[in-house]
């Protein structure tokens, strides 16, 4: 096959797989919807939800990062008024940024660190769930992460201005804390290549560049001056309570992700410095790689660093890990490489050749076989909730009240909700915070409410009269209907609903944890409840 050709191979095949991922993952954080998705939906439609941390006082996002995806959104709404196809148009855009950005690395990795390298990282990219759910988040994170991929072909080819640049734009508008990713380049440019002015002047010069204009429109937003990236590294690292109000977990909770998201792929990137350190001790080194274990090693820095950083943190998120998601296949293709240079070594070419293979084989077929049962899983398990607000009818010239209780986190956005329809939250027992509605005036981004807080603490203007819902989202589990039950099952209240749309939420018995997180063909699933939207019964 023509290098041409197999270019063009490697291009479809990423974006055809990004696109797919686009389509069919969930929404797997609720910060994603109404940190991203709802505050766009009001830029675009003058509509939507605003959380705490987009109140001026606090002002911890950027409204820049939303524009990033706004303009071509507001250009194709010229067109379409369809929030469906706007949510789904917008995250095609980013599977094909990211599928462009992998081709890139891909590309890089090819000529620096020869074909099987680049194989196995591809290859590996392509069957990983946690690509598959991150590659096309509305996420800082995620944006951060197409950052890592770009900021490590630049890094290979050892253009230290573009590194330099992307760095600055990740943590400018993005994600500030996504710079750790480049401590190990910086710290090379500065300690070992004394590339100290050149590296300074490049770093003023794109802070200046990309930070001017993000503050100046943040500012415009907040109705005050405002440096988003400082607000919320000051919140989360110099306040009490910024990195234990949310979200606590212990360490083992970023192993069980992690496994779940890369399989033997995380396995085994954590464990490569102690095999890369022997190599380098017996002085392995493949003549078709351009990179020592210790350079291979040096290239898995930002992995081990970002992980000693989060790890120890108290707040855990699965979003925070995605931003060097990249690494897993990098760090596999890398060991897997340096493996089959010291079994040459020490066996011989002929009798080494049928231990690799079959090494290569077992690694890439687990890979293969447990990322796309992971991907099947997430989709067809817990992919109702983006789908139940297709049985809402239309509300013609009157406005309509969905109401959720307990499923609040579940809500996909307002992409999903017809015209002259509005999301309503009511009691349940969550008491923390939930997000209220912009004031839809042309100031409404400049408003401070008193209702907004930053500990955490409920208020009951985010509260809407149960008997005002025209229609309600809930989670059926067949309980009966209990009133003084602060999150009673709906479905069971004959009198008061009726069921409009129903889908099923497919999963296995809770003992058995492995064809929970994995799709098994031919496995006796249980129906562990049914997602419904009900309409309230008119009473004549």
């Amino acid at each position: 096959m023509s290098a041409f050709k197999t270019n063009f191979f490697v291009v479809v095949t990423l974006i055809v797989v990004r696109i797919q991922a686009a389509l069919w993952s969930t929404i797997s954080d609720c910060d994603e919807t109404f940190n991203y998705w709802e505050p766009l939906h009001y830029l675009l439609r003058g509509k939507g939800f605003q959380t705490w941390e987009y109140s001026p006082e606090f002002a911890l996002r950027s409204y820049s990062y939303l524009w990033l995806h706004g303009l071509p959104a507001k250009i194709l709404g010229l067109v379409v008024d369809n929030g469906v196809v706007i949510f789904y148009f917008i995250r095609c855009l980013l599977a094909v940024v990211c599928a462009l950005l992998e081709y890139r690395l891909y590309k890089v990795l090819k000529r620096k660190c020869a074909g099987i390298v680049c194989n196995m990282w591809l290859f590996l990219q392509l069957v990983s769930a946690g690509m598959f759910i991150s590659s096309t988040a509305l996420l800082p994170s995620s944006f951060a992460m197409y950052i890592t991929l770009a900021t490590v072909a630049a890094w290979l080819n050892e253009d230290s201005k573009t590194a330099i640049a992307l760095t600055a734009l990740s943590g400018l508008i993005g994600w500030p804390f996504a710079v750790i990713v480049a401590v190990p380049f910086t710290l090379e440019q500065l300690l070992w290549k004394r590339q100290i002015v050149p590296f300074v002047k490049h770093a003023l010069f794109y802070g200046c560049l990309f930070g001017i204009p993000i503050v100046l429109i943040d500012s415009l937003y907040f109705g005050t001056f405002t440096v988003a990236a400082l607000n919320i590294i000051r919140y989360n690292v110099f306040t009490s309570h910024g990195p234990d109000l949310y979200g606590v977990e212990p360490a083992l909770f970023y192993g069980k992700n992690l496994f779940l998201n890369h399989n033997i792929a995380f396995t085994i990137s954590v464990t490569s410095p102690a095999v890369v350190i022997l190599a380098a001790a017996v002085r392995v080194k493949n003549s078709k790689n351009r990179l020592s274990p210790i350079q291979a090693l040096w290239l898995m820095m930002p992995l081990y660093l970002w992980l000693a950083v989060f790890v120890v943190q108290p707040h855990k998120e699965e979003r925070f890990l995605f931003p060097v998601y990249p690494f897993f296949s990098l760090g596999t293709s890398l060991l897997l490489d340096q493996t089959f240079s010291h079994m040459k070594r020490v066996f011989g070419a002929s009798k080494s050749s049928i231990a690799n293979r079959t090494m290569g084989f077992v690694v890439l077929a687990t890979a293969l076989c447990l990322g796309v049962s992971r991907m099947l899983a997430s989709s067809m398990h817990y992919h109702a909730p983006m789908a139940i607000l297709d049985g809402l009818p239309p509300a013609n010239d009157q406005e309509m009240n969905v109401c959720y209780g307990k499923e609040w986190y579940r809500f996909p956005g307002s992409f999903f909700l017809p015209p002259n329809y509005r999301a309503r939250f009511i009691e349940s027992s969550f008491t923390g915070m939930l997000p209220a509605y912009y004031q839809e005036t042309e100031n409404g981004t400049q408003i401070v409410h008193d209702y907004f807080n930053d500990q955490n603490r409920g208020h009951p203007h985010m509260l809407f009269d149960l008997n005002e819902c025209d229609f309600l989202v809930d989670l059926d589990t067949g309980a009966s209907y209990d009133e003084q039950n602060k999150e009673p099952n709906y479905s069971a209240d004959k009198e008061t609903w009726t069921i409009v749309e129903s889908i099923k939420f497919v999963l296995a018995a809770r003992s058995d944890m492995f064809a929970r997180a994995y799709y098994v063909p031919s496995y006796p699933y249980i129906v562990y409840g049914n997602y419904n939207l009900l309409q309230r019964i008119k009473v004549n």
